[in-house]
């Protein structure tokens, strides 16, 4: 009898875990470098740093813009105001995670005399921390 019952919990068990459909973030993940930082406010925690995206563990690999900075030209950049602070390193590799404006947009309200900004698309970060690979 405790066979009985102890495979039909077993079995109600299997049937339940198996309905579910896979996690599917409400954000992208993705791996890339600081390649700049606008230059706008005067509190410059306020300004946007730029992240140049090199791989994500989405299906969708393109979420940035083309950017030549330095001579060096860059295809899929965006920029945040999200990073932790420890990253704010040109050349630091980070991970985030986040979620993306579909058009790119110019910043404005600068307060700063020859403001340097860029019309890129705005990463929302949720988490960020040096990238491992």
């Amino acid at each position: 009898m405790k066979k009985i019952i102890l495979s039909v919990l077993l079995s109600a068990a299997l049937i339940a875990c198996n309905n579910k459909e896979p996690f599917d973030p409400p954000y992208d993940g993705a791996v890339g470098y600081v390649i700049g930082k606008e230059n706008c406010n005067m509190d410059e925690n306020k300004d946007f740093w730029l992240i140049n995206i090199i791989s994500s563990s989405s299906v969708r690999q393109q979420y940035g813009d083309t950017l030549v900075l330095d001579g060096v030209e860059y295809t899929n950049v965006v920029k945040s105001t999200g990073l932790e602070e420890s990253l704010k390193t040109i050349g630091e590799k980070v991970g985030i995670d986040f979620t993306i404006t579909d058009t790119p947009s110019s910043t404005t309200n600068c307060n700063v005399t020859n403001p340097v900004t860029y019309k890129l698309k705005i990463a929302a970060i949720l988490r960020s921390g040096p990238a491992v690979f």
